[in-house]
């Protein structure tokens, strides 16, 4: 057996070995996220007594595979998105949404916080989009890598197998300070964070699970709703202080949805003082037509090297936006929407700019009729992309039911968060469904890695 799998093996047999203790510990689980808010609206976010667990050689394989992508994106970026036509049609970009793109910012990333989304497969990893404008859980899976380390089987399992964990929420602070000092020329030691957005919404929990530790550290931080913001000489002001650094959790589409209610949020944003991160460029990484750019000829030849194009056929999945005519991987012409539709189990159907699951279809689940009515409702929107279906690999999860304790087959999706080039830690979701979002009812679990297990047997 691999590293892995034994190491799998072996947790699941430290849960059989005393189902009792397992009632208790996982009670304790669930007791231990309430009190420490790892909560998406009033649901705790994990359910299982095991993390997921991962090899030193899996995660440098993700790495190196994060930096390949993410240098592709920027070279492709830098050689077409100067191109207005572009934008808007092969990316699927708005007039307001490229206006807001446009304002100067100093910070130079298109996007200086970002997760990259992938399910494992049975020969790896395969990422099926780009979060690039305010990627949720970081907070979550911090707290709750803390909460594992308190229960009982866990700590028997470290005992023969170390791990360590890397922590997103970390990263993330750093990153926030780093490209405040850094690019935006920030000079206060200890800046002011607002972490901006709606404050109904159901990861409200996160936010201020991030205020709490931002506190901790000595940073002054305000969860602030967009339209409680003011702006004084150009600064951006929340909580009647002024603020050096905007965490913009709020979505652009959010923003342009109540900007007559909050004009402070975009006067600050004009005005430059204050360092918001993500900038309105991040819109540009976040469609989802991102990923056809990278598996287009069109878009590729003379920009990348042929490393980089191996690594994206063996990473991303083609991906088109949505039209009557295009190109397959080998530049052959393809009436898309026909293909498409007699080819339901090769493909997915998903929003170009939706997230948490919204409208999303999947061939392989659905019969003809509903794969044609799936389609229709896609051309109708006029704003969707198609990607080749992902084969999803499903693990073992053993957890408790009302009916006892049975293992579950589990699809994990396994999404590595990027401040700016540094790769920052995991957020890893679960689901018995094809789905992992948590918006979709998935769950989510901090992801340890087993040390010194580097062999290609892993």
């Amino acid at each position: 057996m691999s590293a892995l799998a034994t190491a799998l093996a072996d947790y699941h047999g430290l849960i059989e070995a005393d189902l009792a203790s397992a009632e208790r510990q996982a009670d304790l689980l669930a007791g231990l996220q309430r009190e420490r808010r790892v909560l998406f609206g009033d649901r705790v976010a994990a359910h299982s007594l095991r993390p997921t667990l991962v090899t030193e050689r899996t995660y440098a394989r993700v790495q190196d595979a994060v930096y390949v992508i993410r240098s592709a994106i920027l070279k492709v970026a830098a050689a077409h998105f100067g191109n207005p036509g572009v934008l808007a049609h092969d990316l699927g970009l708005r007039d307001w949404e490229m206006e807001l793109a446009a304002i100067p910012s100093r910070s130079l990333h298109l996007s200086a916080l970002s997760r990259l989304d992938a399910f494992q497969t049975d020969g790896g990893f395969k990422f099926v989009e780009v979060n690039g404008e305010s990627p949720a859980g970081l907070g979550y899976v911090h707290n709750l890598a803390g909460i594992y380390h308190e229960l009982p089987v866990f700590q028997a399992f470290t005992e023969r197998w170390p791990v360590r964990y890397v922590s997103p929420m970390e990263h993330t602070v750093q990153m926030l300070v780093r490209t405040y000092h850094g690019e935006h020329g920030g000079t206060v030691d200890r800046p002011r964070i607002a972490i901006v957005d709606h404050l109904d919404v159901p990861t409200i929990h996160e936010f201020r699970i991030i205020e709490d530790y931002l506190g901790r550290l000595g940073y002054p931080c305000v969860v602030a709703d967009p339209r409680e913001l003011s702006v004084s000489d150009g600064w951006v002001v929340a909580g009647g202080e002024r603020v050096d650094i905007v965490y913009r959790r709020l979505l652009t589409n959010e923003f342009w949805a109540i900007r007559d209610e909050c004009p402070a949020f975009l006067e600050g944003y004009r005005a430059g003082k204050t360092c918001f991160l993500n900038s309105f460029r991040a819109k540009l990484a976040h469609k989802k037509a991102i990923f056809a750019f990278l598996t287009d000829a069109r878009f590729t030849d003379g920009v990348l090297t042929p490393f980089e194009l191996g690594t994206i056929r063996q990473h991303v999945p083609w991906t088109r936006r949505l039209r009557e005519h295009t190109t397959g991987a080998d530049g052959t012409p393809i009436d898309l929407v026909p293909h498409v539709r007699a080819n339901r189990h090769r493909f997915v159907l998903k929003p170009n700019d939706e997230y948490g699951g919204t409208g999303v279809f999947l061939g392989f689940d659905l019969d003809e009729r509903a794969w044609d009515d799936a389609l229709n409702t896609a051309l109708a929107d006029g704003d969707y992309v198609v990607q080749e279906a992902v084969s999803i690999h499903r693990e073992p999860f053993l957890v408790r039911s009302p009916d006892g304790w049975a293992y579950v087959p589990t699809v994990i999706d396994l999404d590595p968060y990027l401040m700016g080039p540094l790769l920052g830690g995991c957020l890893t979701r679960t689901s018995a469904s094809n789905l992992a979002n948590v918006t979709a009812g998935g769950g989510t679990l901090p992801m340890f890695i087993l040390r010194n297990t580097f062999s290609d047997a892993d």
